[in-house]
């Protein structure tokens, strides 16, 4: 028999949605308390009371006013687009680095480094076709290298907080539409960003931190944090790094010098090299695949309450191996390959000139030189800060192939030569010839050597020149 009851409407449903309603909006607010910069939970918790009727119930259109602006609060100072408080990162990244003990800042160059500085540019003269543009020694400590280092960081970081917050809203979707969701969902994804930005913050720090602490120049970590013309060196974290050491320190300080200028030179010779490294890394940024599964096990959402920086901090360090899945895709192989290989051409140049140009003057060059493998294959700078922000992993291996590639090409053909396939991107190697050196610099000969017409035709200028000077 039908129950007459069936088709009239239910009453109590309502009364559970409206409850399930109010249970989940004063959750809200009190999780948003959890979000740095805003009250303690407890006290978020207590001011709900201002958006109750005298019936005991929620006044919705007062609680949207009421979170909109405890949102506003918590959002204050931080990067619409990727959810990254960067003031408040930057403090946390000087933090970090202040606990790595003391951090005096140098005095100015003496005349003995100006030498040293002045000799490391003359002898690179003799191995680089690329001219010695003036160029400002500074001598930094950890903060200050931090401080102008942070907007590359910016540029590096923003792509992958970026997705990171997708994910995380998409994970916040997985959940199922929860009562008032729509309505709220204004203020939903701005909460996920945030999130992930403090997340990510938490990673971006200590990558940071760690570099901060064992970077020898600006540029070691072979990606353009510091623009030319400024060569900067960081006394405190060389004394560290040659404690042990059997080089003469003068000879250390001029080989230091000479990998910081080639890499500067570089930069500054090539316009497009910086920019191609930073796009390829923020290109593979927003390739990268956030790993859900270990996202839902960080991010438990039905404990939602305890997202505060704490357990955010707690999550990072739990996950931050596993978050990333390596590069599957075509384009993520083939980003991921392209990059691989400029950082080594960009290293592998540099081992490869300063070799050259220290050889006749440094008996320690050999020394030196493989302390700085030994240094990379242990994980260097920019081994380390790849994997940590990008779950990258750059193998040395790439950077000894490159470096024997210029060197074949400087054997073959010369240092004008060598140096001028650096004039556009298509004209460098590929990974395939990293893999086959030998076939690279023999299929890439005819098109260095002039042919007969061409010579003669350069013989000619030649004439017309001299004729003309005379």
């Amino acid at each position: 028999m039908e129950n007459p009851n069936d088709d009239q409407p239910d009453d109590n449903a309502d009364d559970d949605d409206s409850q399930n309603l109010d249970e989940w909006a004063q959750q809200l607010f009190a999780n948003m308390g959890n979000m740095p910069g805003m009250p303690d939970p407890s006290s978020m918790a207590a001011q709900m009371r201002q958006f109750m009727d005298a019936e005991g119930n929620l006044d919705m259109n007062k609680l949207m006013g009421g979170l909109r602006q405890a949102l506003g609060q918590a959002m204050a100072g931080s990067d619409p687009a990727s959810g990254i408080n960067w003031q408040a990162t930057t403090a946390a990244i000087n933090r970090l680095v202040a606990e790595q003990g003391d951090d005096p800042t140098p005095a100015p160059p003496d005349k003995q480094m100006l030498d040293a500085f002045s000799l490391a540019g003359l002898w690179l003269d003799k191995a680089t076709a690329f001219d010695g543009s003036p160029m400002r020694l500074e001598l930094w400590n950890r903060s200050r290298w931090v401080k102008d280092t942070m907007a590359a960081w910016q540029s590096i970081s923003a792509p992958i907080v970026a997705r990171l917050g997708d994910a995380l809203i998409d994970l916040v979707g997985e959940t199922g539409p929860l009562p008032g969701l729509s309505a709220m969902s204004d203020m939903i994804v701005p909460m996920m960003r945030s999130t992930a930005g403090e997340f990510y913050s938490q990673r971006l720090s200590k990558a940071v931190a760690d570099l901060a602490g064992t970077t020898l120049s600006g540029t070691d970590a072979a990606l353009p944090l510091v623009g030319p013309p400024t060569v900067a060196l960081l006394p405190g974290n060389i004394e560290a790094f040659t404690s042990g050491l059997v080089a003469p320190a003068t000879d250390t300080s001029v080989f230091l010098l000479m990998r910081e200028i080639a890499r500067q030179r570089l930069f500054s010779s090539t316009p497009w090299l910086g920019p191609q490294l930073l796009a390829l890394i923020e290109h593979y940024a927003r390739e990268i695949t956030i790993d859900p599964a270990t996202l839902r096990e960080g991010f438990d959402m039905d404990q939602f309450e305890q997202m505060g920086p704490e357990h955010l901090a707690e999550i990072s360090s739990q996950v931050e191996d596993r978050l990333f899945r390596p590069a599957s895709t075509p384009d993520q192989q083939a980003i991921l390959s392209r990059l691989e290989v400029l950082i080594s051409l960009v290293e592998g140049w540099v081992d490869t000139v300063v070799s050259q140009a220290a050889a006749p003057w440094l008996a320690s060059v050999a020394a030196l030189t493989e302390t700085m493998q030994r240094r990379r294959a242990s994980g260097g700078p920019a081994e380390r800060v790849l994997k940590a922000l990008l779950g990258l992993d750059l193998g040395s291996r790439r950077i000894r192939e490159a470096a024997n590639l210029w060197a074949a090409l400087e054997h073959d053909r010369g240092i004008e030569q060598r140096d001028a396939m650096w004039r556009h991107p298509d004209m460098l190697p590929q990974a395939e010839d990293l893999d086959d050196v030998l076939g690279f610099v023999a299929r890439t000969a005819a098109d260095a050597a002039p042919d007969a017409m061409d010579a003669q035709l350069n013989w000619l200028v030649d004439q017309w020149r001299k004729d003309a000077e005379e």
